[in-house]
Parts: structure tokens; C-alpha cells; sequence
């Protein structure tokens, strides 16, 4: 009986250890996940005035010529940007990112990836992964991001490539995230038909305007996407630690349950055996 009393207490010292650390995490996550969220919607306001500027330049630009506007059909693969975690504990996040990518990517296209899960995951050789950007970390990394759009936009223009897409996480609740397949190149300059009106002037010319809004329109776009995704990876794993931490108190509980019941009957039977010995004598 002594011996199953000493268990259950170990147990509940080594579940009371894991309780502290997943508390912590969770206080962590859900300051990170405040800082991140606020950063995001700080950035949605212009982020949605420049698409919706860059959406009114594209559809009236049809005698504008550039390479980014033109799907390259002569490349045979495509490029993707995935967007992983560099830390663990956030639950399905990356594992939702995974089967997303293991749909859309095949074995002929190339491959950008974005924190280390992924590069621990992908190691296997399922396609190409270019050996570049390892160093982003999240996306308060600016300078990375600028050189990711420089080297993507160069290999796109070059022809390289037939599609350049980014596999991220996008946003919808604190509880609820939907991994996507976002197309980057070619530019869309799709024209709603049933528009009424006249087209806007674009000055100095529609070539120039292009010309100068095209890489800051692909910078916006990115970073706001690898925005979303950071919130995500900080409120799944917020999520995760809220779950591990109800379950050890959970668990905690139930033991401290078992732990009564057990030195109730370590005293019972101590009381039986003093009596017995008493009526022996």
C-alpha cells in the first residue's frame, strides 16, 4: 500500500512539473499572440487600401508589357514558398500546412522554406528544396522578406519558373485557421465586366506606374501573409498549451482523488492490524 501512496505521489510531482511549464507557455503565447494579432490588424487597414489601389491600376493596364504580368508556359515546374514554425508545440499547425503542400506540390516543382519544421520535415527529398533564406525567423525579418521578393521576382523574369505560389496559414478566429495556396506570379489583372463607369487616369504613364507599384504591391501582399501566418503559429500554440494545462489539472486531480482513497486504506488497514495485535495479546 506504502509503495502505490509513493507512485501516485511521484506521479502528481512529475504532473504538477509539467502543470508549471505549460501555465508559462501559455502566459507566453497569449502575450505573443496579443503583440502579433495587434501588428496584423495595424497592418490590414493599408494593406487593404494598397490592394485595392494595385486592383484598380491592373485592370486597366492592357498595353503595359512586363514579364511578372505573363505566365511563363515554356517552365515546366513551379516555385513555392511554404511557411512553417521554427518552434514546436502548436499543435496541428505545420501538420495542416504539410498536407496541404504534399497536395499541391510536385515532384518536378522547387521549393522555399520558411522556418525549420519544415526543413526537418522536407529533409527526405520529396521535391527540391532551395538551400536559401534559412535564416527568416518571422516576419519582423524585413530584410529577408526584401530578398526573397528580389530572388523570386529574378528567377520568375528570367522564366524559370512557371508559377511562383506561397503556402501559408490564414487567420480567420483565435480558434480557427485555414492553411491556403496563394498564387504571387504571375500578376492577376483580371477586369470585372459588369464595372460601369470610366476608368481611372493613371499618370505619368501606365507603363511607369506598373513599373514602380509591382514589387511594392508583391512586398505588401507577402508580408501580409507571413503576418497572418505568425498569428496563427501563436494562437495555435496558445491553444495547445490551454489544452495541456487543463489536461494536467484534469489529471491532477484525478490523482489527488486516488491518492486519498489509497492512504485512507493505508490507515484502515494500519488500524486493523493494531487491533488485531491488541486482540492477539
Amino acid at each position: 500500500m506504502a509503495q502505490n501512496i509513493n507512485k501516485i505521489k511521484n506521479r502528481m510531482a512529475s504532473i504538477n512539473g509539467a502543470y508549471k511549464v505549460t501555465s508559462a507557455m501559455k502566459l507566453v503565447s497569449s502575450v505573443k499572440l496579443k503583440t502579433w494579432r495587434y501588428r496584423m490588424l495595424a497592418n490590414k487597414e493599408y494593406a487593404d487600401a494598397i490592394q485595392q489601389a494595385s486592383d484598380e491600376v491592373f485592370k486597366y493596364i492592357d498595353d503595359v508589357e512586363s514579364p511578372l504580368l505573363e505566365k511563363n508556359d515554356k517552365a515546366n515546374k513551379n516555385l513555392y514558398i511554404i511557411v512553417t514554425s521554427s518552434l514546436g508545440l502548436c499543435g496541428s499547425y505545420n501538420t495542416n500546412v504539410f498536407k496541404l503542400a504534399d497536395q499541391n506540390i510536385n515532384q518536378k516543382d522547387e521549393a522555399i522554406l520558411l522556418g525549420k519544421k519544415g526543413l526537418i520535415h522536407y529533409k527526405g527529398g520529396e521535391f527540391k528544396v532551395l538551400e536559401k533564406f534559412t535564416d527568416y525567423v518571422s516576419a519582423k525579418d524585413r530584410t529577408v522578406i526584401k530578398r526573397l521578393i528580389s530572388f523570386i521576382t529574378e528567377q520568375y523574369i528570367s522564366g524559370e519558373y512557371k508559377e511562383v505560389h506561397l503556402i501559408y496559414t490564414s487567420y480567420k478566429n483565435p480558434i480557427t485557421f485555414v492553411p491556403k495556396d496563394a498564387l504571387i506570379l504571375p500578376l492577376s489583372t483580371e477586369r470585372d465586366n459588369n464595372y460601369v463607369g470610366y476608368p481611372p487616369l493613371l499618370e505619368p504613364t501606365k507603363q511607369k506606374l506598373f513599373d514602380s507599384l509591382a514589387n511594392f504591391y508583391i512586398e505588401n501582399r507577402l508580408y501580409s501573409y507571413l503576418l497572418e501566418s505568425e498569428v496563427c503559429e501563436q494562437a495555435a500554440r496558445s491553444n495547445a498549451m490551454e489544452n495541456a494545462t487543463d489536461n494536467a489539472e484534469e489529471l491532477l486531480n484525478q490523482l489527488q482523488i486516488e491518492f486519498a482513497k489509497a492512504r485512507q486504506g493505508a490507515i484502515t488497514q494500519e488500524l486493523i492490524e493494531i487491533v488485531g495485535a491488541a486482540q492477539a495479546l
